[in-house]
């Protein structure tokens, strides 16, 4: 079982400009930063998040990072309590922040992925979810 970790908020943005103003809002905030880099993308969640005793990934049974993939802004909450999680949140909204689309908080099940798995399953939820949005609003006209 993983160990409990300190609260981070991981993020990839290009913007240079977005990423100053997510780095004031956490320091606003008091949550720790920690800059991801398509470099992470084969490294395990847990093990970015700084949490101790990830079970170590099986290499044979991990998906291979595509030579052409193109890392999406993302934001990951890892020990971040909901109350500071919904603070992050109406001041990221408050301050003018342009939607990070990829947004999710560690659990159990997928500290053991790697980053690439997580977006991945991030990316397949959003188009779910974009489908379904437009299936409705579809039924509605």
């Amino acid at each position: 079982m993983a160990e409990a970790q300190n609260s981070v908020i991981m993020y990839y943005v290009q913007d240079e400009k977005k990423k100053i103003q997510l780095e004031v809002l956490c320091v606003s905030l008091s949550i720790p930063t920690k800059q991801l880099k398509p470099s992470d993308l084969n490294e395990q969640v847990g093990k970015l998040a700084g949490i101790k005793n990830i079970a170590p990934l099986d290499l044979s049974q991990v998906e291979k990072v595509p030579a052409i993939f193109c890392m999406p802004e993302i934001i990951i909450f890892s020990g971040v309590s909901n109350k500071k999680l919904d603070e992050f949140l109406f001041s990221y909204k408050k301050v003018g922040l342009s939607p990070t689309k990829l947004k999710a908080v560690t659990t159990p099940k997928n500290v053991g992925w790697t980053l690439y798995q997580l977006i991945k399953e991030l990316m397949l939820e959003h188009e779910k979810l974009e489908t379904r949005n437009t299936h409705n609003k579809m039924e509605e006209k």
